[in-house]
């Protein structure tokens, strides 16, 4: 029996992986326990998620699309993990709202899977948030709830820490290339707070 899964028979969050504006992906459970360890063996939040996808990433609260953490208030937690919707649009601005949170003290750590879309301007925010990086040296396949693979994902991706601790993060991320950074002030990516999925601009670019 195959172990690549039928796209149309996947229990995803959204809407089916491989069409324009699919919403988000199971994350394998071998990347949910990395970010686990990362942030010291605890998700507290998990912002954009359902009781069905919270089976692998075990956090301790959710939001879910009623929810809406896009609006909704955060709870205040120690760790937060983030694998946010695909949707055109969305993405950015999950992104921004992720940052917003992680700058107004909601949560002390967060770890963000995202595609490795650097060009974009949801990216540069994210990425000048963030005190490290890894950029996988694979595509990861994404799962349905009964464990198989699909094979429908075209880009690389990229996981990001947030925080004042990314030792553990560079030490239990041994998907590729690990990268420390030096996180910007919040004035620096005003700019990406319209969540915009485009490339940033020259505006953009006098904003670094």
């Amino acid at each position: 029996m195959s172990d690549i899964a039928n796209v149309n028979q996947l229990a995803y969050v959204g809407r089916k992986p491989g069409s324009r504006d699919s919403d988000s992906w199971y994350t394998p459970a071998v990347y949910c326990e990395a970010v686990r360890q990362a942030l010291g063996g605890v998700i507290d939040l998990d912002p954009f998620s359902s009781e069905l996808a919270n089976r692998t990433v075990q956090a301790h609260r959710i939001l879910t699309e009623a929810d809406d953490a896009l609006v909704c208030p955060w709870p205040q937690v120690r760790t937060a993990f983030m694998n946010p919707p695909y949707s055109a649009g969305l993405c950015g601005k999950a992104i921004a709202r992720f940052v917003q949170e992680f700058r107004n003290g909601t949560f002390e750590e967060g770890i963000v899977l995202v595609n490795n879309a650097t060009e974009t301007r949801w990216f540069q925010q994210i990425a000048r948030a963030a005190s490290a990086l890894c950029f996988t040296d694979h595509r990861i396949q994404f799962e349905s709830l009964d464990g198989k693979r699909s094979s429908n994902n075209t880009r690389g991706q990229c996981f990001l820490y947030l925080g004042p601790n990314p030792a553990p993060f560079a030490q239990v991320m041994s998907f590729g290339l690990i990268t420390y950074l030096t996180p910007q002030a919040s004035d620096n990516d005003q700019l990406s707070l319209l969540g915009s999925d485009s490339k940033p601009g020259a505006a953009a670019q006098m904003a670094r």
